[in-house]
């Protein structure tokens, strides 16, 4: 009789040539993750003296950030190449000039052989202006891109960013008392060239010092913050939102007479009224309204009407609108 195939022999055979393929990989991708590193430290090396930005990435993450560009984007290096491609394109969008042609550049998976360039702004720590070029590579990992960044920002530039910067609240994002003044001898001058009526709207949260005496400077600053929101979403886009000072906010409408003004300070009382800031709880705001008179060419007169019936307001039980 013949002998019958030994099936057992066939299975060990089977698992051992899988064992060795599953080595294999291993062995592959141990290689790969040691080409990588060791491509990182060379560009470590070659790169970290050079004025210029240099970043790399993979499909996805960043691998490698020369010091240059983790200055420009106030970003640390070991920070940069902790993030991962979208992190870092999320990052970027907190830029206030988005690039959106260098943002669809970062989020392509695929190796593309076009070489792309471009200028952009960015605010953080400072305004600067950078020029980018972006490169495919080919990484031991599949593919990459890497982008160089220039600096051309030049000293004209840098004096507009702080002249910007300079009529800006820090802390609530709306214009400042002097940008303000600016806006309202802007708008009366157009107000008087076309004949049409220019309203203001001096607001005052209610209560103030008690929320800073009892919840602390810091909550206060959080209810600034919330009002002012409120203050640059109702308003319409040619209307102007200025911090007026301390807890007083100035709106100046434009086309709009007193009726329309007193309508658009009753949107933000009740707004306002809806606010739940959180460790203080509900806010309410104060307003007076008044409108530019005939002949009237500086905003002073009409804004301290407007204090006034803000006063009024006040001395009424506060939360309303004179």
């Amino acid at each position: 009789m013949h002998a019958m195939p030994d099936a057992t022999k066939g299975s060990v055979s089977g698992t051992a040539d899988e064992i060795a393929r599953l080595r294999e990989e291993l062995r592959a991708e141990k290689a790969a993750r040691l080409a990588v590193e060791s491509s990182y430290g060379a560009l470590q090396a070659a790169f970290s003296r050079l004025e210029g930005g240099v970043l790399l990435l993979d499909t996805d993450r960043v691998l490698f950030a020369n010091p240059a560009i983790a200055e420009a984007f106030d970003i640390p290096s070991e920070r940069f190449v902790r993030m991962t491609r979208d992190q870092f394109v999320r990052e970027l969008r907190r830029s206030s000039n988005e690039p959106p042609d260098f943002l669809d550049r970062l989020r392509e998976r695929t190796p593309n052989a076009v070489e792309t360039r471009g200028e952009f702004e960015i605010q953080w720590p400072q305004w600067r202006s950078l020029r980018w070029v972006s490169k495919p590579v080919r990484l031991p990992t599949g593919a990459g891109l890497l982008v160089l960044f220039d600096d051309i920002t030049t000293d004209s530039d840098l004096a507009s960013g702080r002249e910007q910067r300079a009529l800006i609240d820090d802390l609530t994002g709306l214009e400042n008392r002097k940008a303000g003044e600016q806006s309202a001898m802007r708008e009366i001058a157009r107000a008087r060239r076309t004949g049409h009526p220019l309203s203001f709207v001096l607001f005052d949260v209610d209560h103030f010092k008690s929320v800073n005496d009892t919840h602390g400077h810091l909550a206060g600053d959080a209810v600034l913050r919330e009002v002012s929101r409120t203050m640059m979403e109702l308003p319409r886009g040619g209307d102007t939102a200025v911090r007026w000072g301390g807890e007083e906010f100035l709106v100046i409408l434009t086309d709009v007479g007193l009726d329309g003004a007193r309508v658009f300070a009753e949107r933000v009382r009740m707004a306002i009224g809806d606010l739940r800031v959180a460790g203080v709880g509900p806010v309410t705001i104060s307003a007076g309204i008044s409108e530019l008179e005939t002949g009237e060419d500086d905003p002073a007169p009409a804004i301290a009407r407007a204090d006034a019936s803000l006063y009024e307001a006040k001395s009424q039980g506060r939360n309303r609108v004179v």
